[in-house]
């Protein structure tokens, strides 16, 4: 959003500098995480099987949204937010900022609670979510303990000596998959297969993984501008 209100935007590994534009660009993180989460959301049930690339669309659409709405839940919480300097540029009537907030909370817990099902239809077996404890032990697996791993996972990604509010923020996104453990005894819809499912290792994945990390620390790490004009 800098380039296009005229400024200047360079992309590190753990943010984003912008100069030469309003504070309004600060609101483009924001935006693309909110357009980018439900535009998944919505193809996600047109996904055939319940193999990796189906889960990891899920998983993405669930941290994209998480990172959109946490910010609307900030917005009246903390004035240096990145949303919270977008917002103020604009003249609006007091108590809006808390609205979005309620709002953003009412999102964060619904898309975690909806989540349970979404988790439990990837489960190998129906006899692994027979009943409510068998339901909660598969979510435990298939949901918060990969969350939790993943926030740790992610702290080389963004390993920087500029700034390390990001990496103190991680462990905290594996908080709302807590409602989706406690979500998942009572969720009686998803039945699960008859034969067992087979899910073969995402080597492909992990491959991606770690040229991500080698892009973001060799590349990232020392700033590339968003203006496409500058590149080459």
């Amino acid at each position: 959003m800098a380039i296009i209100l005229g400024g200047e935007a360079v992309l590190y590994n753990n943010r984003v500098e912008i100069t030469g534009a309003s504070d309004l660009a600060w609101a483009g993180g924001f935006l693309l995480c909110l357009i980018i989460g439900f535009f998944a959301l919505f193809i996600y049930p047109t996904q055939r099987g319940h193999g990796v690339p189906r889960l990891i669309l899920l998983w993405m659409l669930l941290h994209v949204l998480r990172q959109a709405l946490t910010q609307a839940v900030m917005l009246p919480l903390d004035d240096d937010s990145q949303l919270s300097l977008a917002y103020a540029t604009f003249d609006v009537p007091p108590g809006l900022d808390v609205v979005i907030a309620a709002a953003g909370a009412v999102g964060l817990l619904l898309i975690a609670l909806s989540a349970a099902s979404a988790f439990l239809a990837f489960t190998p077996h129906r006899s692994l979510i027979s009943n409510g404890r068998k339901r909660l032990t598969t979510a435990l697996w298939i949901a918060v303990i990969p969350a939790v791993a993943a926030a740790f996972l992610a702290i080389p990604f963004f390993l920087s000596g500029a700034d390390s509010v990001v990496i103190q923020s991680l462990p905290l996104t594996a908080v709302i998959f807590l409602a989706t453990l406690a979500a998942a005894p009572g969720t009686t819809t998803v039945q699960g297969p008859e034969d067992e499912r087979i899910t073969p290792w995402p080597w492909g994945l992990a491959a991606t993984l770690i040229v991500m990390l080698v892009f973001y620390l060799g590349v990232l790490q020392g700033g590339v501008s968003l203006d496409p004009r500058l590149w080459g």
